[in-house]
């Protein structure tokens, strides 16, 4: 995988433990529909610092949906984007959990993050977008909370997307074999 930046190796199974921790640290950790867009708002509640704005959509470049700025804790989020987690759009919430992934494990963990200038394939493990991906994916999908259930029950009760719903399944699922 080709990444600008690397940043310290973290196995699923940790990055799933911190999504834990995260939703105990909150209070929701049996909380089956996590609370996203909520979280937005009582983020500065724990984290003074950080900041978040709904820009247009022309603000941001046509392929990115959101944005975090770690120096400034700020995230960025197309008002589309916005609008469709608002309204339980399980891609759209799954950006900005994607986005407070990036929050969370790089200013709020303090996990190292480096250039690549050699722009060298970087190990999953290794990369910041698959980090943020993978707490997403388990901030939403509580493995303790959806282990038993099918990927249609996921989809419902979780309010992901299908794509993302089938991917946590498989990943909950593989470590049975």
């Amino acid at each position: 995988m080709k990444s600008e930046f690397v940043v310290e190796p973290k196995s699923r199974g940790t990055m799933r433990r911190l999504a834990y921790l995260f939703r105990e640290e909150l209070g929701l950790q049996d909380a089956v529909y996590f609370p996203i867009v909520e979280l937005l708002d009582s983020m500065r509640d724990a984290f003074p610092e950080f900041t978040y704005e709904i820009v247009t959509d022309e603000e941001l470049p046509k392929n990115v949906h959101a944005d975090t700025d770690i120096t400034r804790h700020h995230v960025r989020i197309k008002e589309s984007v916005y609008d469709g987690a608002v309204e339980g759009s399980g891609r759209d919430r799954m950006t900005i959990a994607h986005e407070l992934g990036h929050y969370v494990t790089l200013r709020i963990c303090g996990f190292t993050l480096a250039r690549n200038f050699g722009e060298e394939d970087v190990p999953a493990y290794k990369s910041p977008e698959w980090q943020a991906k993978c707490f997403a994916g388990e901030l939403m999908v509580a493995e303790h909370l959806t282990r038993d259930m099918s990927v249609e029950e996921i989809v419902e009760s979780c309010g992901v997307s299908e794509e993302a719903a089938a991917y946590q399944y498989k990943k909950m699922h593989e470590e049975d074999n």
